[in-house]
């Protein structure tokens, strides 16, 4: 699923952001923890539609019309 594979690679792209802010030293904890707070939302919701993605990508539905 060519979404899965986004959602990954923003999940990648999050992870550095964050990694750079708690790496700047010019900033001071108040702003880093106003930065943080967006992008840890949004990688909260990233990795619940993730689980739910990978669900449906390994659930074999099949149809029940015509008898199956």
């Amino acid at each position: 699923m060519k979404m899965i594979d986004i959602i990954n690679k923003r999940l990648d792209e999050i992870r550095i952001e964050v990694l750079a802010l708690v790496d700047n030293q010019s900033i001071n904890l108040t702003d880093k923890n106003s930065q943080m707070q967006p992008l840890v939302e949004e990688k909260k919701v990233l990795e619940h539609t993730l689980v739910y993605l990978e669900k449906i990508k390994n659930t074999n539905y099949r149809g029940l019309c015509g008898g199956g």
